[in-house]
């Protein structure tokens, strides 16, 4: 269930990596017993806690202002795209995903780029680098 709605869940896959990990290499129908630990029955209520808390998603203004925030651990990616009215924040949609140990890259703006594409949108990020690639001009002379 988790897995279907990770899409409209903050941060899911940060939440359940201590659960993927415990999976990990292993087929469905592979009857081996999981090493259930202290760490993954807390990770566990964690992921239950995500689904009951879970936001309400925002149906998409069009002429409303965007702004895609994101943020990275060691383990996962994460962002939210939202939308400007009235004052107020309302979120779109969350993107999360687990990163391999040789994944570096973003992701959150190819996600989401349906809703991006041909508009002008703000990105609130902690990649310091990703600042100064922004403020780059990129015209070849």
């Amino acid at each position: 269930m988790l897995n279907f709605y990770h899409r409209f869940l903050k941060n899911a896959a940060s939440v359940q990596a201590c659960l993927h990990d415990l999976v990990k290499g292993k087929a469905k129908k592979d009857k081996s017993v999981i090493a259930w630990s202290v760490e993954a029955k807390i990770a566990f209520q964690a992921c239950k806690d995500v689904l009951v808390q879970s936001t309400i998603l925002a149906y998409p203004k069009y002429d409303a202002q965007l702004s895609l925030v994101t943020d990275a651990s060691e383990t996962a990616i994460g962002a939210v795209l939202q939308q400007h009215v009235d004052g107020s924040s309302e979120p779109l949609g969350f993107f999360s995903r687990k990163l391999t140990p040789a994944e570096r890259k973003y992701r959150s703006a190819k996600f989401f780029r349906h809703f991006l594409e041909g508009r002008d949108f703000v990105v609130f990020t902690d990649h310091k680098p990703l600042t100064f690639a922004f403020k780059q001009n990129h015209e070849k002379n």
